[in-house]
């Protein structure tokens, strides 16, 4: 009786406990992401990188990033939102604040998790990431953004 007791319990501990727990949410693995970052930003030159963790809300999220180009260099930004369903990275040439602004680039359409931009010549960019609004119960991501460069000579 005492063994059945037992097992009951803990059956029921086991279900509670899948029940609770999000789903379909990978957990971040920010080393990983950045090992599959490096690799799709070759054969350029790593210069810097980013990751962004964060907790999805009742509400979407809006991240902005100022980033300094240099004249005189090729960049590939990789993005990768492996651990970060829903998220979508957005390239202005303005911060948020400015009007108008370009839009340069942006993630909606496109399903692969791994995404790259090259930049076109100008002194800023701004990356705007943004965040849906999450499910009832707690659930992270993380997103990462790497940036390399080529240099090219002018004469």
């Amino acid at each position: 009786m005492r063994k059945r007791l037992i097992a009951t319990v803990f059956t029921t501990f086991l279900i509670l406990s899948f029940a609770f727990t999000p789903q379909g949410n990978k957990e971040c693995n920010v080393e990983e992401a950045l090992k599959t970052c490096k690799r799709k930003l070759l054969p350029y030159s790593f210069q810097d990188r980013k990751t962004i963790t964060f907790s999805y809300g009742a509400k979407m999220q809006l991240k902005e990033y100022k980033i300094q180009l240099f004249k005189g260099e090729r960049y590939r930004f990789v993005f990768n939102r492996t651990y970060s369903p829903g998220v979508i990275f957005e390239v202005y040439d303005a911060p948020k604040d400015k009007s108008p602004r370009k839009l340069l680039y942006e993630s909606k359409n496109e399903s692969d998790p791994l995404l790259i931009f090259h930049p076109e010549n100008t002194p800023y960019v701004y990356v705007n990431l943004i965040i849906p609004a999450g499910k009832t119960g707690k659930q992270e991501g993380c997103a990462t953004i790497m940036i390399g460069y080529e240099l090219t000579f002018e004469d």
